[in-house]
């Protein structure tokens, strides 16, 4: 009988014991999380996005070395790092082309552009003026110094009308860096190894990035 009381008490002492332990907690699986622009690019210009450093390498070895000191000219636009802090401030913006190709460095006159939005969410993007006429939106992403730019070389400027995606042929998709204080990049690589890089600079006063 002492021997059926005393397992009766250790087993309620080691089941009071059990109660108070603290139960284990499922880990977890914690996922790196994707850019919201990986939801509407297409595959080919997913691609291309994910490979600008090799972009950049194969426009600048179309250009040959013949081009070298006019890209040195170029300074920061076509050889500086990119910085963090890259959204672009909303408002207007002169925007000079400098494309490098088989053709070499070909600068364009300056345009004006318009960024709109909110720092830290989507921007729009749209050129006024100017022959060429990309237009689209820009996306935050998971390389905190870039913007994502998708969207269409637009059928006339000052118009965004043309989304990525409508148009295959006009499906345009790059990044946007800031190289310096008031003072960003949208380059967009385009057929045979070339790039279009457009030097962006606030029309008016803006808070500079840090």
């Amino acid at each position: 009988m002492k021997r059926l009381l005393l397992a009766i008490a250790l087993g309620g002492a080691l089941s009071g014991c059990a109660a108070t332990q603290p139960r284990a907690r499922p880990m977890g699986i914690v996922e790196k999380p994707v850019s919201a622009w990986r939801d509407t690019i297409k595959l080919p210009d997913a691609a291309i996005v994910d490979a600008m450093p090799a972009r950049w390498a194969a426009a600048r070895a179309r250009v040959g070395k013949a081009a070298a000191r006019a890209i040195t000219a170029q300074g920061v636009l076509l050889g500086g790092p990119a910085l963090d802090h890259p959204a672009p401030s909303p408002g207007p913006y002169r925007c000079r082309l400098v494309r490098l190709g088989a053709g070499g460095v070909r600068s364009f006159p300056a345009a004006t552009c318009f960024i709109g939005g909110d720092p830290g969410d989507m921007l729009s993007f749209t050129k006024a003026t100017g022959s060429d006429a990309p237009g689209g939106w820009l996306y935050p992403d998971d390389v905190t110094t870039r913007y994502v730019f998708l969207g269409a070389r637009q059928l006339r400027p000052g118009t965004a009308s043309l989304a990525y995606g409508k148009d295959a042929t006009r499906n345009l998709a790059g990044v946007v860096e800031r190289i310096g204080t008031f003072r960003w990049r949208l380059v967009i690589p385009g057929a045979a190894d070339t790039l279009d890089v457009y030097d962006l600079t606030p029309l008016t006063g803006a808070a500079p990035a840090k």
